[in-house]
């Protein structure tokens, strides 16, 4: 989640196009998704600034490919 996105996400409480709940079950799944062969920090961008990075040692490319996309 990015800022952008945070942002996003508020307005749309506000604008009442998006329940409360709604939000907050968007938020649930943060700050980890976790995959099969990673867990990605999706609040990365919003503590430090910049987004999360693929920790590739020991997978293989399609793995990395797969936690890219």
């Amino acid at each position: 989640m990015t800022p952008e996105t945070l942002r996003e996400l508020l307005e749309a409480v506000r604008a009442g196009t998006l329940d409360p709940d709604a939000a907050a079950e968007r938020l649930r799944r943060f700050p980890v998704e976790d995959l099969d062969d990673a867990a990605v920090d999706q609040h990365r961008a919003l503590r430090c600034g910049f987004p999360e990075v693929i920790f590739g040692q020991g997978k293989t490319p399609a793995q990395v490919l797969a936690v890219a996309e």
